[in-house]
């Protein structure tokens, strides 16, 4: 998942990335917000944490709430088998060779952290790390445009059905011959082992490391030979696991990393890692040498490292620009794409490969061009804002704008006439969302979280005061994602009617949560709803149920001019939430300050930030499952319920769509009781292009051009 959100996206053919954090916006979240319609008196930024931080010592289960206070349940919608485009694909033929010195100029809005590939997808997973990173790597299978079917990519072809060997279940995968690195050696099955290896010998859970290799599940993978990989499971997988998981994690190369990954896990030498019954003190000796040889991995200068992608590292200048080169050695290149209206999927490169799936390769294509790279390299230079992006984007100086969060409305008249640029519009498969701390009081409370997900008026500020430029979100599997959409949730804000709750609805219902959870108010003033003023009496402040004052609460969210969106919502939340009688301040920081905050230092009260998702939902388990909430692990809010860990386990183990479809509902109606975190808003995207100077395969997918990277692979500069 790309941390943008973090996020979480699912490797297609070209890149990808399975739980990414995106620029503190819904990775896959557009940013559209009329500069007029902003609220703009935004507090100033601070970076410290509020002072008297009173500790949870466990979460506080829910109790029955009244009626009202949840609604609009209906049937969920039927699975289907695939995600489909937001409208019908795109018919077009694109490919010639690169011109001389052809370059994809792209524009960004955040700098790298890192170029060490374990790190960028650990604790700075993010999802410009994963723009500029996903586009050198191969995995063995990623998937195909627009319609995300699983398709090979270094795999020759399917993995062959799980089977049980003794205690073991074991899965085996053929490679395609003739694949290298950019430095000539051979890419072999060693890496692919290499790569799982390692992951599970450092104990790598956060970021993206443990939907890719889950030590759960995956035992270690072995190279039968050059061609041949070996998956060993201890547990049998599910599909979120096998096919969503393992074989679509990015491979690196065994012979430029082994001498330095054995330099880094040096800690670990002696020590086996211990078991459930190990005591104490060996856990706590093995736990410290694998945080150091974690350490040690993340602080690799991964300099000359080879790829198999179509990119290869070329130049990194902070705060500036990175620079992707061209692999001239890149295997795909030349590549012949073609989807059929019947659902078909062929690949092919002359004299290489053939590859069919999903039906007979015949009737009309939909789809058809020849893969790249087109160009020679991509350059991925940083503007401090859209309108410095836009202008530089109308001035010709950039080709295309990337970003989670897509082209604020503000700015749409700007690009919409001009005849060089082209605007395109998709739905999206993610969301932005306020995320509590657990470890804390009072948000280790489901109460509080479910009175604070009442007063929040998601259809006011999305319809009001963004002016239809977001909608609300009520589930955590968004609509635009028909396959694993589920609607019959609690919704908390929503009468049972489905309709949304008035101001003064609001405040009595969230009154009453908090009552008949044990919490008063100082004086015994409890806010009321003043219908002569149409506004709340000022209450007394929020005392908890020992009769100890709520301490100051912290809202950390985006800045105005990286996501006007997320601020707005923040200081709409913080006043909400002061007129019960709950102090809290909107903190507008910037968004690798809210990253170090939240996932690394777990320094916070509340967040406000957003995911691009997976297609399989496999972050159900991932964004909550207790063995996430440790440092830098997806789980930061550090929520923990034993039902939970076990019914998510049952959607890593479901092995159809059916019973996978059931899992994911039966989470879904789960977290929305508990709301480790309030799911807000999302918004299409829009993103705009230089088609004077660009031509695309297709324009039209879920969650629009960024999802993929922006296609560097398959882009051709005219």
């Amino acid at each position: 998942m790309l941390k943008s959100k973090p996020v979480i996206m699912s490797l297609s053919f070209l890149t990808a990335a399975s739980l990414l954090l995106a620029a503190c916006a819904a990775p896959t979240q557009t940013q559209e917000v009329p500069v007029t319609t902003v609220v703009t008196q935004v507090v100033t930024v601070t970076e410290t944490p509020q002072p008297g931080v009173i500790p949870a010592s466990g979460l506080i289960a829910c109790k029955e709430t009244p009626a009202a206070s949840a609604g609009g349940k209906g049937p969920g919608l039927a699975a289907a088998n695939v995600a489909q485009p937001s409208s019908p694909s795109v018919k077009t033929q694109v490919g010639s060779p690169a011109a001389a010195e052809t370059v994809y100029r792209v524009g960004i809005f955040e700098d790298l952290t890192s170029t060490n590939f374990f790190q960028a997808n650990g604790p700075d997973n993010s999802v410009w790390n994963a723009y500029f990173l996903l586009p050198q790597r191969l995995a063995l299978f990623g998937t195909s445009d627009q319609r995300f079917q699983l398709i090979p990519q270094a795999a020759a072809d399917w993995a062959s059905p799980l089977t049980q060997e003794g205690d073991n279940w074991i899965s085996t995968v053929p490679l395609k011959k003739g694949i290298t690195w950019s430095d000539g050696e051979p890419f072999t099955a060693k890496d692919m082992a290499f790569t799982a290896n390692t992951s599970l010998r450092f104990g790598l859970v956060g970021g993206n490391w443990q939907s890719w290799f889950d030590p759960n599940y995956l035992d270690h993978v072995e190279a039968v030979d050059d061609t041949t990989v070996k998956f060993v499971y201890h547990t049998k997988p599910g599909i979120a696991r096998h096919d969503w998981g393992d074989l679509q994690a990015p491979i690196l190369s065994e012979h430029f990393w082994k001498p330095l990954v054995d330099e880094a896990a040096k800690p670990l030498e002696g020590l086996t890692k211990p078991d459930k019954d190990a005591t104490e003190e060996d856990k706590t000796k093995y736990a410290e040498a694998e945080t150091q040889a974690q350490e040690n991995l993340y602080a690799i200068d991964p300099n000359g490292e080879p790829m198999a992608g179509a990119f290869t590292f070329s130049k990194w200048e902070k705060s500036a620009f990175a620079e992707n080169a061209t692999n001239p050695d890149y295997f795909f290149n030349g590549a012949n794409i073609v989807e059929y209206a019947n659902g078909a999927y062929h690949e092919s490169k002359a004299n290489v490969y053939d590859f069919t799936a999903y039906g007979e390769a015949t009737g009309d294509p939909t789809l058809e061009y020849t893969n790249g790279p087109h160009v020679n390299a991509a350059v991925y230079s940083i503007y401090s804002s859209q309108d410095a992006a836009v202008l530089a984007l109308k001035n010709g100086e950039i080709d295309f704008i990337l970003n989670p969060l897509g082209l604020q409305r503000g700015l749409l008249s700007q690009v919409q006439d001009d005849p060089n640029l082209t605007v395109i519009k998709n739905k999206v498969n993610g969301f932005r969302y306020l995320s509590f701390n657990t470890r804390r009081k009072p948000m280790d409370d489901c109460s509080f979280r479910q009175a604070v997900a009442t007063l929040i008026d998601k259809d006011f500020v999305t319809k009001t005061i963004l002016q239809n430029v977001a909608f609300p979100l009520y589930t955590f599997v968004p609509e635009a994602n028909a396959a694993w959409y589920f609607d019959g949730v609690p919704k908390f804000g929503l009468k049972a009617d489905g309709t949304p709750m008035t101001r003064e609805e609001r405040v009595n219902q969230a009154v009453a949560i908090l009552e008949g959870a044990g919490y008063s108010w100082e004086g015994g003033a409890k806010p009321a709803w003043d219908a002569d003023n149409r506004q709340v009496t000022p209450s007394g402040a929020l005392l908890l149920p020992d009769g100890t004052p709520v301490p100051q609460l912290e809202i950390l969210a985006p800045s105005p001019g990286y996501d006007p969106l997320r601020s707005t919502f923040a200081i709409w939340i913080e006043s909400w939430l002061n007129e019960v009688g709950i102090p809290a301040k909107a903190n507008l920081a910037g968004f690798n300050v809210i990253l170090q905050r939240v996932f690394s230092d777990q320094d916070f009260d509340m967040y406000i930030l957003g995911y691009s998702l997976s297609i399989f939902p496999s972050y159900m388990r991932d964004f909550w499952h207790s063995d996430q909430a440790v440092k830098d692990g997806n789980n930061a809010g550090g929520y923990s319920n034993p039902k939970f860990d076990e019914l998510s386990e049952a959607l890593l183990t479901c092995d159809s769509a059916e019973s996978c479809k059931k899992a994911s509902d039966q989470l879904q109606i789960l977290v929305s009781t508990e709301l480790p975190m309030v799911v807000l808003f999302d918004t299409g995207i829009i993103e705009t292009y230089r088609s004077a100077a660009l031509e695309y395969p297709y324009t039209d997918t879920l969650s629009g051009l960024q999802y993929i990277n922006g296609l560097p692979a398959a882009v051709a500069v005219k």
